[in-house]
């Protein structure tokens, strides 16, 4: 498995992070992290990841794998929040502070399957099968209600509004939505009764 990540560090960050191609060889320094805490079997394949705070010791992140598949996200980025940084390792997303490795939260979009970066109103977008969810400087931003039966598709973002199409099983076709980008709050779409 040999996971292709993208890299964003539009958001300014105190601190460094890169991927590790392998497993780091046991070091007397730098603590092992895992994410999430409690690995369950199935979480033996993810990526390494080395931090380098701008204050406090470096340290290694392993964060699990969602799903081995090109169709969900796989990136490394800054976060509106100066000190977090986000991993996505096969739509699995979490957020870490770089300082204190032990305060992290996993996305609740389980794949995000598109990601995207919008500086202009500092927030990080986790977009799922049917709804999406922002993260901002302060952790999770909103999350919308369901805006689908199954799928959507982002169009165009125009100032502090998102505009897509999700799917509408009863009708057979895609329909449009409108995100507020400071609230959450949609118009349009569909979703089951």
């Amino acid at each position: 498995m040999k996971q292709h990540f993208r890299f964003d560090f539009t958001f300014p960050r105190n601190y460094e992070v890169r991927i590790l191609e392998a497993a780091p060889p046991v070091h007397p320094i730098e603590k092992l992290y895992h994410y999430p805490v409690e690995l369950e079997e199935g979480d033996r394949s993810g990526a390494y990841v080395r931090v380098t705070p701008q204050s406090g010791s470096v340290w290694v992140g392993f964060f699990a794998l969602g799903f081995d598949s090109d169709q969900v996200v796989s990136q490394l980025c800054s976060t509106p929040d100066t000190d977090s940084f986000c991993v996505v390792v096969g739509g699995y997303a979490y957020v870490v502070k770089a300082s204190n490795p032990a305060e992290w939260f996993q996305i609740d979009q389980r794949p995000v399957v598109d990601m995207r970066v919008l500086s202009h109103q500092g927030l990080l977008l986790f977009v799922g099968f049917t709804s999406i969810t922002a993260v901002g400087s302060s952790g999770v931003a909103w999350t919308t209600e369901r805006l689908t039966w199954e799928g959507l598709t982002i169009k165009e973002i125009n100032g502090d509004t998102l505009y897509g199409h999700g799917w509408d099983a009863l009708a057979d076709k895609e329909v449009p939505f409108e995100v507020d980008l400071k609230t959450g709050k949609h118009t349009g779409g569909a979703r089951p009764g």
